[in-house]
């Protein structure tokens, strides 16, 4: 015979989660109770202030002498004591936190269960994880005396979003010999502590990558990033601009932010990187590698509880310019390497580019312009308009002079270059390469 209890309330000292029972047995009364508590997540007693005309008040001393010994008052004018109170119920739990638990088994009923068997499970949406368990075969057999409880704890790193469930299973043989199943099923929600976002912008050389992370605390209490670093791959080396007073104190204004960054809920810290190629790197070897690293974050909430998350290798950016190779390499890339970045309409504007042939053969290449780039972003080539350059072997660069009039006022994308290899007969069409400012012209 099966029976299905669920249980809606709980006592003090225990979760508020609803659970749901299942017993095994031909009697209505379950022998065994289990009882489950968060160890983590700890707040600060807080006690009532008793306020009175005169220190010597005969009721407010009654009251104070009255006081449990087991409260620390501490201050008579002070809410928050000294005292730690564990949460009632589980609370929020976060990705990347250690979930801590202790579970109790009481024997509630008025005989001795022998054989007992205690067995704990963490059920999330892809796995099933044994946290602690006695199998059968154990020598020491757990027998519970009326009255009698055993205390297991518990931990957990929560490496899964979603819904998690803790199980816990019981078995136990009364004097009777007859066999008891008990299970029981808490719900535990995992949310999301910190909501990520990267960004690829490109350094003025070849191949050299800043990585701005912008962390936001989505938690409901203040977070103390600890760590936030970018572990880079095997091709590059890196520069942590976010603490750049470690390296030199004598400079500590360069650094983007202090070396202990606390983060209010819904606030934003951006951390920045500067990635550069590695002195004894090979061309080949830079190019054949598609991402720059992984970030690792470790922060502490509330009075010291630990979360780590460590991201998936960041892919480098997409090139703009398209390939006809079967690999991640494209088949030309453009470098601005002389510039301004703001100037004043319809005065022109000197540019220098660098191409460089990232394939394995040489390139015959003409240059020509897409008018149609220019018009939408309104400004004009001049100059040299259509140009033969010369052959270009495989792995070299080539520069080029630009000339340009920008005719409208506004933040202005040049590009719009046409590069055509007469000897594949293939075009390769640069989007944009660079931004100006355009400014309106001053009158006097």
């Amino acid at each position: 015979m099966s029976v299905s209890i669920t249980n809606t309330t709980a006592p003090p000292h225990a979760s508020t989660a609803a659970t749901t029972t299942t017993v095994d047995s031909t009697k209505n009364a379950e022998p065994l109770a289990v009882r489950v508590m968060r160890l983590s997540k700890p707040t600060l007693y807080q006690n009532i202030p008793v306020y009175a005309e005169e220190e010597s008040s005969s009721s407010a001393a009654a009251f104070l002498a009255g006081q449990s010994h087991d409260i620390a008052i501490g201050n008579d004018h002070s809410v928050l004591s000294h005292l730690l109170v564990l949460p009632y119920s589980f609370g929020n739990v976060f990705l990347g936190e250690i979930f801590s638990a202790i579970v109790s088994l009481h024997n509630q009923s008025d005989q001795i269960l022998r054989d007992v068997i205690l067995k704990t499970d963490i059920q999330t949406a892809s796995q099933r994880i044994t946290l602690n368990s006695n199998d059968q075969n154990d020598s020491n057999k757990i027998e519970l005396a009326p009255d009698q409880s055993i205390c297991r704890v518990l931990q957990h790193e929560v490496k899964e979003l979603g819904n998690h469930s803790l199980v816990c299973t019981v078995t136990c043989v009364d004097q009777n010999g007859e066999k008891y199943n008990l299970k029981k099923v808490f719900k535990l929600p995992v949310g999301k502590p910190i909501d990520l976002k990267t960004r690829f912008i490109p350094g003025a050389k070849h191949d050299e990558y800043y990585v701005v992370a912008d962390i936001q605390n989505q938690t409901p209490s203040i977070l103390n990033m600890t760590t936030v670093e970018l572990e880079p791959s095997n091709s590059y080396t890196i520069k942590n601009l976010s603490n750049l007073h470690h390296e030199n104190s004598e400079h500590s204004e360069s650094s983007l932010c202090e070396p202990w960054r606390f983060i209010r809920p819904n606030e934003t810290a951006t951390y920045m990187f500067y990635l550069t190629p590695r002195n004894n790197i090979t061309f080949e070897q830079l190019h054949s590698t598609p991402t720059l690293g992984k970030l690792d974050i470790v922060w502490m909430s509330g009075l010291g509880e630990r979360g780590r998350l460590q991201t998936n290798q960041l892919p480098k950016p997409t090139p703009s310019i398209t390939t006809t190779n079967l690999g991640y390499l494209p088949d030309l890339r453009v470098f601005l390497i002389r510039g301004q970045g703001k100037c004043y309409v319809e005065e022109a504007q000197k540019f220098s580019i660098r191409i460089l042939n990232c394939t394995q053969r040489t390139m015959d290449l003409s240059l020509s312009f897409d008018n149609t780039f220019s018009t939408r972003e309104q400004f004009l080539w001049i100059g040299v308009v259509s140009k033969q350059l010369e052959k270009l072997e495989a792995h070299q660069t080539y520069d080029i002079e630009l000339q340009l009039v920008p005719l409208t006022c506004g933040l202005k994308r040049i590009g719009g270059l046409r590069l055509t290899d007469l000897t594949m007969r293939h075009t390769y069409d640069l989007e944009d390469f660079h931004h100006l400012f355009v400014l309106p012209k001053l009158v006097l």
